[in-house]
C-alpha cells in the first residue's frame, strides 16, 4: 500500500511538471501477440505473473500490451521520465500499471544519478523488455526471463561511465526495494516483496559489442498464506514419521531468507550477423529457490528489412523432491502435496529450441513470427499452469507459435 501511495505521488507529480514545460515529449508502444500451443497439460506463458495461458485449442493473448511514457528535460541536468504498461493481470493495481517514474540526475557527463522506480537491473533487455519493437524475438527467452518476475526497483542507483577511445565501460551500483505478484494453479497468488535488494553491473559498449555483468543480492519480503499454513500443519508432526519434517519447515520459512543472483552476457550485432547470449545463476539460503542455472543464447542475421534469429535457451535446478512422511494418511498425503506444490515450485529442468522472424513494416511498426520447441523434464512447473496433470502423465515435448505485430509511436 505505501508502495502504491508512493508511486501515485511520483507519476502526479511527473505529469504536473510536465504540464509546465514548454515541450512535452510523449512516447508509446503497443504489442498485439497471439500464441498458440499443443500442449494440453502445461499451459504456455511467457512470464509467471501471467494469469491466461495457451493450451491445444486455446489460443491466448496474455503478451499483448500497450504503454506510455513521458520525458521532460526540466534543465541541462534534470530529467523526469514515467512510464505506465497495461497488460494481462490477476489483479489490476496501481503499483503494477507504473512501471518507471524516476528522476534523473546528470551531475557530469561521466556521473548519472536517479531515484523513484527504475528498472531492476538484472537483464540486458532490463530497460526495454516491455517494448516488443526494441527487440528482435518474439519473445524474451523464457527460461532465462520468467525465473524472477520483477521488473522494477523502488529506490535509486548511480553509473559511472568512463570513455575509451572507442568504447564506453559503465559501473551501476543500486539498491532499493521490489513488489511483484506470482501466479499459479488453482488461482494462486502471491504478491512477493523483496527487500534490502543491493545490486551493481559492470557493462563495455565498444562498436559492434556490448558485454555486461551483474550481481544482485536482495532479502525475501514476505511470505504467502498457504505458506503459514502449510507450517502451522507440520508443527505437530512427529519426526519419527515425518524425518525430513524440520528440513522442510526451514524450507517453507523463506521470510528473510537472502537470495543472490548473477548474470554474464554479450551481445553482437554488426547490421549483418547478430549473435546474442546471458547466463544467470541464482543461490540463496533456501532450497525454495536455490542452485538454480538459467541461459540462452542466439544466433541470426539481418537481411534488408528481415531478421533471422535461432535460440537455445534452457534452465535447470537442483531442488530435491522430499520422500514425505513414512505413514500414507488422507491427511498427510493433502498435506505432503501442498508441500511439496510449495518447496518445489522452482523445480525446473527443460530447454528450449526457438526460430524467429521479424519484418519491418516500417520505422515504427513490425510483425514477429516465433515458432518453440520446448521439452519439459519435469512437470509441474513454475514456468506454466497446468491442468489434466498426473505424475506419470504429461506433455514432456510441446510447441507454442507466438505472432505479434508491435508499434511505437
Amino acid at each position: 500500500m505505501r508502495s502504491t501511495f508512493v508511486m501515485f505521488l511520483s507519476l502526479l507529480w511527473c505529469l504536473s511538471l510536465a504540464l509546465q514545460a514548454d515541450e512535452l515529449k510523449v512516447d508509446g508502444f503497443a504489442t498485439l501477440d497471439i500464441n498458440i500451443s499443443n500442449s494440453q497439460t502445461a499451459g504456455i506463458r511467457h512470464v509467471i505473473s501471467q494469469p491466461d495461458v495457451s493450451y491445444l485449442g486455446e489460443p491466448s493473448f496474455a503478451n499483448s500490451s500497450i504503454g506510455l511514457q513521458l520525458d521532460w528535460q526540466s534543465s541541462s541536468q534534470l530529467q523526469w521520465v514515467a512510464q505506465a504498461v497495461l497488460k494481462e493481470r490477476k489483479e489490476y493495481k496501481l503499483d503494477y500499471l507504473i512501471q518507471m517514474a524516476f528522476a534523473r540526475y546528470t551531475l557530469t557527463p561521466n556521473w548519472q544519478f536517479r531515484a523513484g522506480r527504475t528498472g531492476l537491473d538484472l537483464y540486458m533487455m532490463t530497460e526495454y523488455r516491455d517494448i516488443g519493437f526494441a527487440f528482435n524475438y518474439g519473445h524474451p527467452p523464457t527460461e532465462f526471463y520468467a525465473v524472477v518476475p520483477h521488473q522494477n526497483l523502488d529506490g535509486f542507483d548511480v553509473t559511472y561511465t568512463y570513455p575509451f577511445a572507442q568504447s564506453v565501460l559503465s559501473y551501476k551500483v543500486f539498491a532499493g526495494r521490489s513488489n511483484a505478484p506470482i501466479v499459479s494453479d488453482n488461482d494462486f497468488i502471491w504478491d512477493v516483496e523483496l527487500e534490502s535488494i543491493y545490486g551493481m553491473s559492470l557493462s563495455l559498449q565498444s562498436q559492434n559489442w556490448l558485454i555486461r555483468s551483474n550481481y544482485t543480492t536482495t532479502k525475501a519480503g514476505n511470505t504467502n498464506e498457504q505458506q503459514g499454513q502449510l507450517l502451522r500443519a507440520l508443527q505437530p508432526i512427529p519426526d519419527d514419521l515425518w524425518p525430513t519434517r524440520q528440513a522442510l519447515i526451514e524450507s517453507l520459512q523463506i521470510k528473510g531468507k537472502r537470495f543472490n543472483y548473477f548474470t554474464v552476457g554479450a551481445m553482437y550485432d554488426d547490421s549483418q550477423w547478430i549473435l546474442q547470449g546471458e547466463l544467470a545463476y541464482i543461490d540463496s539460503h533456501s532450497e525454495v529457490l536455490n542452485h538454480l542455472k538459467a541461459g540462452y543464447v542466439s544466433a541470426g542475421m539481418h537481411q534488408e528489412d528481415d531478421t533471422w534469429l535461432l535460440t537455445f535457451s534452457a534452465a535447470k535446478s537442483n531442488n530435491r523432491v522430499d520422500p514425505g512422511p513414512l505413514l500414507s494418511t488422507p491427511e498427510l498425503d493433502v498435506l505432503y502435496h501442498g508441500v511439496i506444490r510449495h518447496t518445489n515450485f522452482y523445480l525446473i529442468d527443460q530447454h528450449t529450441w526457438s526460430l524467429s522472424w521479424r519484418r519491418d513494416l516500417t520505422s515504427t511498426l513490425a510483425v514477429k513470427v516465433q515458432l518453440d520447441h520446448t521439452q519439459a523434464n519435469h512437470l509441474p512447473s513454475a514456468f506454466y499452469l497446468h491442468k489434466n496433470l498426473s505424475s506419470s502423465k504429461h506433455d514432456k515435448y510441446f510447441q507454442s507459435l507466438g505472432l505479434s505485430l508491435n508499434w511505437v509511436f
